[in-house]
């Protein structure tokens, strides 16, 4: 279990419950179980933060979210990284998930 250090000031509060969290968070979990065999079904992010990043450089994505883990109800956090619209890249990439001690 990893202890889940508060946010910087260099994180900016986002609105955990609009459409972009909660696919945001998906993605998370569908990442996680396709890299590390897991089987987590997402069930809500509850707290979200947004770093922009320098032009063009996207922005970071820190999620507190809920997923279910053997039947039991599990909190985790991911940080994802998206890129603006028009790269010719993979537009979103998870850099790291892991389990929360509350």
């Amino acid at each position: 279990m990893a202890y889940s250090p508060q946010p910087s000031a260099l994180w900016l509060p986002a609105q955990a419950d609009q459409l972009e969290y909660q696919l945001l968070g998906k993605f998370a979990v569908m990442e996680q179980n396709e890299k590390h065999h897991w089987e987590l079904t997402f069930n809500d992010v509850y707290e979200a933060w947004k770093m922009t990043l320098a032009a063009n450089y996207g922005n970071l994505y820190l999620l507190h979210l809920k997923a279910l883990k053997n039947g039991v109800l599990v909190n985790y956090q991911a940080i994802v990284w998206g890129l603006p619209e028009g790269c010719d890249c993979d537009p979103t990439t998870l850099l790291s998930f892991k389990e929360l001690v509350l």
